[in-house]
């Protein structure tokens, strides 16, 4: 190796697809040298590269990170969010090589990124349980040798994981592995099917003329085909989805600008023969099978559905037939990581009955359900095998899921994180793996900063930078990441305070009853843990009680005859009972529309000193006002910072 092509860095990215060039952007914002090693033209991987130009779930508040930025630049290009809600699948619809171009220069700007794109990484360099980097060769066949503090997998086949020889898994794990309901008795190598996408255009109405012909391969079998929509139905197979119309078949994928993405999980081009894809010698054969199968559904599409006009996009992938540059690949080699995210972590069964377990040191959040692509799967097919889809909740990503067992040196994100097969059909898609790219990169960038291993980052300071950029952590569907208490309200809830029975609004204007204070109180300064019991529920009762005891003002709530909203003069002496301290004999603060000889100016006041009600009430106090859960949330981060003091376990 001369010297010339050995490259020293501090983090090494071998993917530029979703995952590794958030990653990256996220890294080098923090002053991180990156390099970035791509076998395909372009950044991007499933948005661009293959053409899944979509996006899928994180929609609303879930919004958030560098995901949030890139659905902004496309909206910016198009003309604003309802030139982008175009297809009925997703409310950010897109040409593929428009977030190319948007990656390209999101990525220009960062001068501590040095991409290589159309590269492959050939080896890795692993010293003992250390990974060191990697060597790649360019598209000229020149060589380099990259030295790094941190190596990534970011790649679509997990290919990094094997040629460092990680212990991972591929396929499905057996329920007495994972302790999964919905796996199967035994461990086996069904994996999502993979999807040549096809990008479609309307050559009647972009140019007023049918579009070429596809023509079928000399294997070609329309009967596979059948089905796909309502248009040509076989009535001999049972059909356990929806037999769509042609309308809503097409309108899936619709794009801007009289184009199509065709990527349909019934009868179509998704491709069962994913296997075949994982050996790296056999690779190029079987894209190009892949690639018929779904050119023989376009011919499909032209000749029984009876569509013309419809031919592959003359002006999106410069490649040869006009198909995207990779497949679509859902699942792929996944590290056997010191945390495994399962069923269990995604599914409300297992949480309080409307959301799943809170993870204190989750790093992402995703919406979106467990979907899985398998021909297999449908009744009908001759090598049919089952599979249950439970349905799961908004989820949390916890830390671990980045770091393979007993491993120095080495992140996996992409889809390549610890996960189940499960789990892999809420987190293989574009805007999570997004969110933890940018996790990665944020946790590498602090580790290199520091002289830490990635895991050992400690995870608080890791989720209090991206919960300042406008990362969402906790999945509270109607609190936006601009909202005044947006900080606040996700460090308490990643803490445990929240309501034992609470779904995922966090409702800030809602007035609070006393219980409902008590709860919060009394897991904001460690008295309670999150767990919904009867015996918790007694827990809060007594608590109350005891904080009020000798208040003659609050006898009222002391002996069950006042119920409604706790006001705010009340709210005063619960949280000073709750700190350990006493009212005070004299006082001095003022408000226009309260006497210093009110009951409450003397439990006010400690908490005034503090600086407990900066940025909430200002001239007036108005004490008799109900506490919105809001004014609560900032009061407790405040006075407990429960978020730093009551560390995940």
């Amino acid at each position: 190796m001369t010297p010339k092509n050995l490259i020293r860095t501090d983090i090494v990215i071998a993917g530029g697809g979703c995952g590794g060039t958030a990653a990256a952007l996220q890294a080098a914002r923090m002053g991180a040298r990156v390099v970035l090693v791509e076998e395909t033209p372009w950044l991007g991987g499933m948005i661009t590269s293959a053409g899944v130009v979509a996006f899928d779930g994180n929609w609303g508040n879930l919004t958030c990170g560098i995901y949030r930025e890139i659905v902004r630049e496309i909206e910016i290009y198009y003309g604003g969010p309802a030139k982008t809600g175009t297809g009925w699948v997703t409310l950010t619809a897109f040409e593929p090589h428009v977030v190319a171009e948007i990656l390209e220069r999101l990525v220009k700007r960062e001068e501590l990124i040095q991409v290589f794109t159309e590269s492959k990484v050939t080896s890795v360099l692993r010293d003992g349980n250390r990974v060191h980097g990697l060597v790649f060769q360019t598209k000229t066949g020149e060589t380099f040798e990259v030295r790094a503090a941190i190596t990534m997998e970011a790649t679509e086949f997990g290919d990094i994981i094997e040629l460092a020889g990680l212990e991972h898994r591929l396929g499905r794990e057996s329920c007495h592995e994972t302790g999964e309901p919905d796996a199967p008795e035994k461990a086996d190598l069904e994996i999502q099917d993979v999807t040549y996408v096809a990008i479609l255009k309307d050559y009647e109405k972009a140019y007023g003329r049918r579009a070429p012909a596809v023509l079928p391969s000399d294997d070609y079998d329309p009967s596979i085909f059948r089905s796909s929509t309502a248009l040509d139905v076989d009535h001999s197979v049972p059909h356990p989805h929806t037999l769509h119309t042609w309308e809503t078949f097409i309108d899936y994928g619709k794009l801007p600008r009289h184009k199509y993405m065709i990527n349909w999980p019934f009868h179509a081009n998704d491709y069962p023969d994913s296997l075949a894809f994982f050996d790296r010698s056999k690779r190029a054969e079987a894209f190009v099978r892949a690639k018929r199968h779904t050119l023989n559904f376009i011919h499909y599409i032209q000749t029984t559905l009876g569509h013309p006009e419809l031919g592959i996009a003359d002006d999106e992938f410069p490649t040869p037939d006009g198909l995207p540059f990779i497949p679509y690949v859902r699942e792929t080699r996944r590290i056997i990581g010191e945390r495994v995210m399962r069923e269990q972590d995604v599914l409300p069964a297992f949480g309080n009955g409307v959301r799943p377990p809170l993870q204190e040191d989750s790093i992402a959040v995703g919406d979106y359900f467990l979907d899985h692509h398998h021909a297999r799967a449908h009744p009908g097919h001759p090598n049919f095998f089952e599979e249950n889809y439970p349905a799961n909740a908004k989820f949390q990503v916890p830390f671990g899921v980045f770091f393979p067992r007993g491993i120095d040196g080495f992140m996996a994100i992409e889809k390549s994180i610890s996960v189940t097969h499960i789990v892999n059909g809420c987190t293989r898609l574009q805007p999570i793996v997004l969110l933890m790219g940018q996790a990665a990169g944020a946790t590498a960038a602090l580790a290199v900063r520091s002289g830490l291993e990635p895991r050992e980052v400690p995870v608080r300071d890791l989720q209090e930078f991206l919960l300042v950029r406008a990362v969402m952590l906790y999945p509270y569907e109607d609190l936006h990441v601009e909202d005044r208490v947006f900080v606040e309200a996700q460090k308490l809830a990643l803490a445990g305070v929240v309501f034992d029975d609470e779904d995922f609004l966090f409702r800030k204007d809602a007035p609070l009853s006393w219980e409902q204070a008590v709860e919060l109180i009394a897991k904001a300064c460690g008295k309670a843990k999150s767990g919904y019991c009867k015996e918790q529920r007694a827990r809060y009762k007594e608590l109350l009680k005891d904080w009020i005891q000798d208040i003659p003002q609050l006898q009222g709530v002391r002996d069950g005859e006042v119920s409604g909203a706790v006001q705010r003069g009340a709210l005063a002496a619960l949280l000073c009972r709750a700190l350990g301290s006493e009212p005070v004999p004299e006082v001095t603060i003022r408000f226009l529309d309260m006497p210093h000889t009110h009951w409450a100016a003397q439990w006010i006041e400690p908490l005034y000193k503090r600086d407990v009600y900066e940025g909430i009430w200002h001239v007036n106090f108005m004490p008799e006002a109900s506490v919105p859960r809001k004014e609560l949330t900032l009061m407790l981060d405040r006075l407990f910072d429960p978020f730093r003091t009551l560390m995940p376990a």
